[in-house]
């Protein structure tokens, strides 16, 4: 059902009709709230005026018990009742010129023990005997109804000790309540004239149930009235103001407002129907200058419409561009890969293809952007970006999801193709220079493919995370940096996603006390005794371990070497507090190298040094990862040194191991590998290398020491060419605190994993 229009009249008219309305509203509503303040202000002065009188009548109380108490404590007292002979004058002058009672409105009298009024014959208003609930040997009051006057009595015991034993006799104060309750100061609500205590005549009232009793009335305010008034006489005034007002302002409104606004309204039909009025009708100008505006910019819009229509679809698919490009590299961003990714599975449903995927991941990116800065960083992403790009096929895009990662996915492929493309990638990026940058090290790449024939494309949702597997593959020492998913890939790459061992390792990160480490002893050579323990790490996991074999690959693929050596460092700590390691036995750490430049790192080794004391301390350092921050790496290793730690470089003979290392750096100990030392005694060209190198090492006052020793042949061999301490299954296995002893020989032992 269409809506009906109204005209602008209508409005106006409504408009003002409502208006009279609301203010009609708001006057009956303001005098409402007149009479309610009102109503509020009387209350507020009777609450006012039922304190003060309670105030006064609670003072006056209190003044006359305070009285009696004075008269009961006073030696006067206890005379008369003694010796009554001159009680008159007592009564009569004494009392008043103590000033006990205050003022004339009070008067006393004393009674005998009998409860018989002393001095029964003189004209007093006392009565002649005292009532049965006054004797009780405490202050009562009550107030009586005589003849018209309300009597107040406060009623007092007399004793002849402190201890209250001995009872003399008994008084009464009486005062005329009303007097010198009016008498009271401080009344300024209270109507002194409307007060009154409703008691029949002779009957008695307990004082405590005085205010039930009393009766008053408030002050008229005067200011209250006069505000009533001018208020009642402003609204009226207001009142009449808004009529005329409106009256002149309606007749305002439809010369001013309602015909410029029709001839506008007629510009804008002549405007929808492609046309413009008449050149008279447009030359006189409205009255209201932004009507007359309005006007002009509407014929302004007419003429640019149909240039801004043109313009503007160029516009929004230049805005879709640049929302879909990464502001750095160029190429492609996270946004559209998404939108790209999903489009192109939708297209595959339609029409089958083989597909690859590929990813791609700066090597030690974060290294080169903290050591050469944040503009050099973010250069070398743009130099790989441009290389990628000139590397992939015609219609194919590079994506860039974050940081120094990018990726692409190929239609129509291969697996040999997709790794010419990976390799036609390396080669271009190879062949780049990055020393205009002041990089001397190489820049490269590791690149993972996962591929996904025709026939199996239900699994194409797992590409990527195939690609990042294959990827951390190749990121793997003796890889070429390229790695396919499947045939480059192996058990141990599993890992990297492993649910149970990922699950494990961020618990134990965020658990202490789930890192557990087995300590297994280094012997000195000769003698073969134990000097050092060093301590590596299990994770305790569903009442199991997982070994390091199965965790560290997840701890390299989630960049967590610096989280898990703190961990680890912790537990050091822990262990070490403990006192359960035998005093003077050393402990060795082994740490990577990107931990070395980590403040607190740095500060928990620190810490970490008051137990060489008791626990000699070692840091065994893995050499491949001691690439571009020489110098930093180096600074820190001398502090240590200075705190009495050794260094040792771990591992030495696998990886990348130049000498420089060796040269450059403050290291104490050279561990060598395994794969070494299963070659000394050897007769062959390894055995004479390996011997060599023990003599260069030695001759250059390096400690030696031979890891992974396994049989007594090579233990002999071992001491025989000098190396100061030997460590392996034959003389001991890694084993927690509780059973740490020095391990006896083992012979027949199988290779530590």
């Amino acid at each position: 059902m269409a809506l009906r229009s109204f005209s602008i009249q209508h409005i106006a008219l409504a408009f003002i009709t409502g208006l009279l309305i609301l203010v009609s509203l708001i006057g009956g509503f303001a005098a409402y709230q007149t009479r309610t303040v009102t109503g509020n202000l009387a209350q507020h002065n009777q609450d006012a005026a039922r304190a003060e009188l309670t105030s006064a009548a609670q003072r006056l109380l209190s003044q006359t018990k305070d009285q009696a108490a004075s008269l009961a404590n006073w030696d006067e007292t206890r005379q008369q009742l003694v010796m009554p002979e001159y009680y008159t004058h007592w009564r009569d002058q004494r009392v008043y010129e103590s000033g006990m009672l205050g003022s004339a409105l009070a008067r006393a009298a004393l009674y005998a023990p009998s409860a018989n009024l002393l001095a029964p014959g003189s004209k007093q208003d006392f009565p002649s005997r005292l009532p049965a609930d006054a004797r009780r040997g405490e202050a009562a009051a009550w107030l009586a109804n005589e003849a018209g006057t309300i009597a107040l009595y406060q009623a007092f015991a007399v004793y002849g000790d402190e201890r209250k034993q001995t009872l003399l006799g008994n008084g009464l104060i009486r005062v005329d309540f009303m007097s010198a309750l009016q008498g009271q100061q401080g009344f300024h609500f209270a109507d002194m004239a409307s007060i009154a205590v409703t008691l029949a005549p002779g009957e008695a009232l307990p004082a405590s149930e005085l205010f039930s009793r009393l009766s008053f009335g408030a002050r008229p305010d005067p200011d209250q009235v006069r505000f009533q008034e001018i208020l009642s006489r402003t609204l009226l005034a207001l009142f009449v103001l808004l009529v005329v007002a409106a009256v002149f302002g309606l007749i305002a409104y439809d010369r001013l407002l309602v015909r410029p606004l029709h001839r506008l309204s007629d510009d804008i039909d002549a405007m929808q129907q492609g046309r413009f009025s008449d050149a008279r009708a447009r030359s006189l100008p409205l009255r209201i200058a932004e009507l007359e505006n309005i006007r002009r910019s509407l014929y302004d819009y007419q003429f640019q419409l149909r240039e801004l229509h043109g313009s503007l679809e160029h516009q929004n698919r230049e805005f879709h561009s640049q929302a879909r490009q990464d502001a750095l590299t160029g190429c492609h961003n996270r946004r559209a890969y998404d939108e790209d990714w999903a489009r192109f599975r939708e297209e595959l449903k339609a029409a089958p293809q083989d597909v690859a995927f590929l990813l791609f991941d700066c090597d030690r990116f974060k290294t080169i952007n903290d050591t050469y800065g944040h503009a050099k960083g973010d250069r070398v992403l743009t130099l790989i970006a441009d290389a990628l790009v000139m590397a992939l096929r015609a219609n194919d895009r590079l994506y860039r999801l974050g940081g120094d990662e990018f990726a692409t996915f190929l239609a129509h492929t291969t697996p040999a193709q997709a790794r010419q493309v990976a390799q036609r990638c390396q080669s271009l990026l190879d062949a780049a220079s990055f020393k205009d940058l002041g990089i001397n090290e190489p820049v490269s790449v590791s690149i993972g493919i996962a591929y996904c024939p025709a026939d199996q494309l239900a699994h194409v949702d797992e590409l990527p995370k195939l690609a990042d597997i294959a990827m951390y593959t190749a990121k793997q020492p003796g890889r070429n940096r390229i790695a396919l998913y499947g045939e480059d890939t192996d058990h141990g790459a599993q890992t990297l996603v492993a649910s149970r061992e990922t699950s494990a390792l961020f618990q134990a990160l965020a658990t202490p006390g789930l890192i557990e480490l087995h300590y297994q002893p280094i012997h000195a050579l000769p003698g073969r005794h134990v000097t050092h323990y060093e301590a590596l790490a299990r994770i305790r996991y569903q009442d199991g371990l997982i070994m390091p074999g199965a965790f560290l690959p997840v701890v390299g693929s989630r960049r967590l070497e610096t989280e898990f050596d703190l961990a680890v460092l912790h537990q050091i700590d822990a262990d070490l507090s403990s006192q359960r390691l035998p005093a003077g036995k050393g402990v060795s750490v082994n740490l990577s190298a990107q931990s070395i430049s980590h403040p607190e790192v740095i500060s928990l080794l620190l810490e970490l040094s008051r137990h060489n004391a008791r626990h000699p301390l070692m840091l065994e350092i893995t050499e491949t990862s001691l690439i571009t921050q020489m110098v930093e790496v180096r600074t820190y290793l001398d502090l240590l040194r200075s705190l009495d730690y050794r260094i040792a470089m771990d591992d030495f003979g696998t990886g990348y191991s130049p000498l420089r290392y060796l040269v450059d750096l403050p290291v104490d100990i050279v561990k060598f590998d395994i794969s070494l030392v299963n070659k000394l005694g050897q007769s062959d060209r390894a055995g004479k290398v390996v011997t060599d190198f023990v003599h260069m090492m030695k001759n250059a006052g390096y400690v030696l020491v031979a890891e992974g020793v396994e049989t007594e042949a090579t233990l002999d061999e071992a001491e025989r060419l000098g190396f100061a301490h030997a460590q392996g299954y034959l003389l001991g296995r890694p084993a927690p605190l509780p059973q740490q002893t020095p391990a006896a020989h083992a012979p027949g032992a199988v290779s530590a994993a």
